[in-house]
This record gives structure tokens, C-alpha cells and sequence, in this order.
């Protein structure tokens, strides 16, 4: 059975557990278990490592099946395999001695450099708080970013811990609008002391591995998987408005047409939506294909991650909407959907701040910021 297909089955178990996802912030242990057992963490893992490496569309659709089940388990599938792309900038043998021994492991990733690392022998002392640590009560590692002295200006590495590391803590405060069972929650990781192995640089070397994955822009494929992740939760949203609609008692007068051709409306808008970034995804794979992707295509792959994201927003809102007051109530499939895409579209992936920059490079107008 291939990986969307298990994503699939997943999905339909899965709206069964959002709500206890929601209050216990965290995912069942049962949900992390079938990631683990069906290979979603190894997503985006280097196939020397034992990955499955997806390329960019079927990515798409993996995390877009999941999430129409459940966002935050599609999210913490995202957070967690786009952490694992971090593996091509560490050492080789540190990367094999993580991923060789026993399950794979479930990683929590922060990016940001809202540490601090200072040089100590072979190693780096890390402090810090990071936020946003999605997945972490689930986690094995967490990978954190900082800026490290040693040079004439700081330097953006990211450092890998155990989570069992005495250094690391977890400060549960995850109480948000939505994604609420991602229990993103600040990690804190007081005087960690990190072998060199294990702190990467993705600014400062190339990937080791040979496939053409790691030739995609890592922060285009981050967003990428936002997008995919609000088409999932859209998707959901569209699907219960068929529901309703269909669910017309007998007897009574069937839909009447503003109904009938708005639902058809959000159809189309979000077919169009899932084609464009799927198409997107799919031209950015071609392209590394041959070696690194011009600057128009990762432009264009964060130009489509930010718009889709943007307006799967809206087609949940317009669902929301014509349910009426029914979706008002908490625990409604809706007023879940509705949390969820709101909070997709505050991550600064997806944010329009992203659009000029990413009109440039589309345009061939100068230089690219690196996290383009």
C-alpha cells in the first residue's frame, strides 16, 4: 500500500480523536504510533538514512489527506518531516547514529534563532527559548536554532538535543485559538552542551545527500507544506457543506439554488487551489531535477504556498458561514476547521509579507533573501 493511501485510511479515523487532540494538547499515543509504524516521519528524510524522501506534489497530498482528517496531526507531520531535512546539513555519521538506532525518531524543530551558542572545546553551550514547539511532547530530539559566536558576526546553526537531555525542558503553555493538539509549546533547553556532529548549518555548507529533494529550497518546502495542510483543512470544510446540503429530510423542499451554487463555488475554487500548488510543487521538482531551482521557481513556490494558504482561509470561512448558527457551538466540525486555518495563516511562511520578495525573484529583479 503506498503512503497516501495509508494517509487516507489514517484520515478517516482521525476526526474521531481532534477533539481529545484539542484538550489533552498533545496527539494520542495511538495516532503517533501509526505515524511512526506507516513512515510518515521519514516523509522527507534522506533515503541513506532509510527515508522515503516524497517529492514535492506527493508531499502535497500526503499531508492534504491528513489533514482533512485532523490539521494538527497533519501539522505535526509537516514540523516534523520538514525538521528531518536538517539531517543533509549535519554530519553524516551523527545524522546515521540518530536514525540507526531503534524507532524513527519524532523531531521538534524551531528554526529561529532565539538562542544563543558559544564555543566550549569541540562542542557548543546552548541557551535559549524557543517557541512553537510543535510536536514536542511527542519528541526524541528537538533541533533549535541559534546564533553562535566564533567568528566575525554571529552565525545561524541549529542544534541538535535529545528531548531526554537534562539541559532540555518543555514549558507547556500551548492554549490557543486553533492547533491546539500540535501542543506547540516552548522549548528551553539551560546550559545544553552539543557535540559539534550535531549542529547544522544551512547557510554555510550543501547537503550531503545525492537526491534532488535536498535541492529544494528548504523554506519553499515548509511552506509548501502549509498550504498543503490548509487545502486539507478546506477540504473538510467543503466536504461537511456537501453533508448538509445533502442531508435533506424527506419531504422537505431540497436546496435551494444560492445554496446549491455557492457550494458549487467553493468546489471549484478549491480544485483550482489544490491543482495550482500541486503544479507549482511539481515544476520546482523538475526543476532540481537538473540541479538547483532558478530564482523564478522559488519565488513561485513561495508566491503559491502563501496564496493557497490564504485562500483555503477563505473557503472555510465561506463554509462556516452557510452553516449557520449550528457552527457557532464548539466541537462543531466547522468551528474547528475555522481555529485551525486561522492559525495555519499567522506562521510567517505564509505571511503576505513573503509577496514582494517573492515577486522579485519571479520578475528577476536582484538578489534573493536566503529564506526565500
Amino acid at each position: 500500500m503506498d503512503l497516501l493511501a495509508h494517509a487516507r485510511l489514517l484520515a478517516a479515523r482521525l476526526p474521531a480523536v481532534a477533539a481529545a487532540h484539542e484538550a489533552e494538547r498533545r496527539l494520542s499515543p495511538a495516532v503517533v504510533d501509526a505515524l511512526r509504524a506507516d513512515g510518515f516521519l521519514r516523509i522527507l528524510l534522506p533515503r541513506e538514512l532509510g527515508g522515503l524522501e516524497l517529492d514535492a506534489p506527493a508531499y502535497v497530498e500526503v499531508l492534504a489527506a491528513l489533514a482533512a482528517g485532523d490539521a494538527a496531526t497533519a501539522w505535526c507531520v509537516m514540523t516534523a518531516s520538514t525538521s528531518t531535512l536538517l539531517a543533509a546539513y549535519l554530519d553524516r555519521a551523527a545524522a546515521e547514529a540518530i536514525w540507526s538506532a531503534g524507532p524513527t525518531p519524532f523531531l521538534s524543530g524551531v528554526f529561529a534563532p532565539t538562542g544563543t551558542a558559544t564555543v566550549d572545546g569541540d562542542h557548543l553551550r546552548v541557551r535559549g527559548r524557543w517557541a512553537y514547539g510543535s510536536g514536542c511532547r511527542h519528541a526524541d530530539w528537538i533541533a533549535v536554532g541559534a546564533l553562535a559566536d566564533g567568528g566575525p558576526r554571529p552565525r545561524h546553526v541549529v542544534c541538535f538535543l535529545p528531548v531526554a537531555d537534562p539541559a532540555v525542558t518543555i514549558d507547556e503553555h500551548w492554549d490557543t485559538l486553533g492547533l491546539g493538539g500540535t501542543g506547540s509549546h516552548d522549548l528551553v533547553v539551560t546550559d545544553g552542551l552539543v557535540p559539534a556532529p550535531l549542529v547544522a548549518s544551512v547557510f554555510e555548507r550543501p547537503p550531503w545527500p545525492a537526491g534532488a529533494l535536498h535541492r529544494l529550497p528548504l523554506f519553499g518546502l515548509l511552506a509548501t507544506g502549509i498550504a498543503a495542510c490548509a487545502i486539507g483543512v478546506a477540504t473538510a470544510a467543503v466536504d461537511h457543506d456537501a453533508a448538509r446540503l445533502a442531508a435533506t429530510r424527506p419531504g422537505a423542499e431540497p436546496p435551494p439554488s444560492a445554496a446549491l451554487a455557492s457550494h458549487a463555488g467553493l468546489v471549484a475554487r478549491l480544485g483550482a487551489l489544490r491543482a495550482y500548488l500541486v503544479d507549482v510543487a511539481g515544476r520546482a521538482q523538475r526543476a532540481v531535477e537538473g540541479g538547483r531551482p532558478p530564482a523564478a521557481t522559488r519565488g513561485e513556490l513561495r508566491l503559491a504556498a502563501t496564496h493557497v494558504a490564504g485562500e483555503c482561509a477563505a473557503i472555510v470561512r465561506a463554509a462556516f458561514h452557510q452553516a449557520g448558527g449550528a457552527a457557532i457551538r464548539t466541537g462543531h466540525p466547522l468551528h474547528r476547521a475555522l481555529r485551525d486555518v486561522e492559525t495555519m495563516l499567522t506562521h510567517r511562511m505564509v505571511g503576505e509579507r513573503v509577496l514582494p520578495a517573492a515577486a522579485r525573484a519571479v520578475l528577476g529583479l536582484g538578489a534573493l533573501p536566503p529564506d526565500l
